[in-house]
């Protein structure tokens, strides 16, 4: 249950809310809700709760709109700054534009190409080592195919030569030589001898 303050304070915001609008001509509307759920309203004459209501959203869907605007707006300025001195920065150290450094700046531009120029060499460096690296390697690989090639080629020449070296037997086999001092062979020659001699 409410107590009387409370019901004190609505009526005194409801009366506020009807002065309002009769003296400005305003268009009003004012809902309460007690703390027990019930709910008090009030909005100008000539006008309904939707009426307020309606155009209430409309008017803060307006102003969303607007500060979603401003805010891309920031962002898109703040995007140009940095762009704009980050070209600034890239002029300066391509030499184009030197007009506005002090000497101070001068000396910290010099120090920063100094450290740049460093990097530079040291991957140039880096570059030219693992060329080298990888000559080496090449060459010790084509040595190795060059060897290779070679014996390949010299154990199909001694394949070849062999091959013509051979006798063109087939099946293993070797003809043999009679032997000359047989003595069977001499008798069988003399054998041989005492044939009959054709007449004179």
């Amino acid at each position: 249950m409410e107590s009387g303050s409370a019901t004190k304070r609505r009526g005194w915001l409801l009366t506020k809310a009807r002065e309002l609008a009769l003296r400005n001509d305003d268009q009003v509307g004012h809902i309460i809700f007690s703390s027990s759920g019930q709910m008090f309203q009030y909005c100008s004459p000539n006008s309904s709760m939707l009426q307020i209501i309606d155009r209430f959203k409309k008017a803060s869907s307006t102003q969303i709109q607007e500060d979603d605007d401003k805010q891309i707006y920031r962002e898109m300025t703040r995007m140009k700054n940095e762009n704009d001195k980050l070209q600034a920065t890239i002029r300066q150290l391509t030499g184009e534009d030197l007009t506005t450094l002090t000497k101070t700046d001068m000396k910290n531009l010099q120090k920063r190409l100094e450290v740049s120029l460093d990097r530079v060499r040291s991957r140039e460096i880096e570059l030219l080592q693992e060329g080298r690296i990888a000559e080496a390697v090449a060459g010790i690989l084509e040595a190795k195919f060059s060897r290779a090639r070679e014996k390949e080629t010299e154990k199909t020449e001694q394949s070849r030569d062999l091959l013509q070296l051979s006798p063109p037997f087939s099946n293993g086999l070797q003809p043999t030589q009679p032997n000359l001092e047989d003595p069977n062979l001499h008798h069988h020659a003399c054998s041989s001898g005492n044939l009959k001699k054709p007449r004179t």
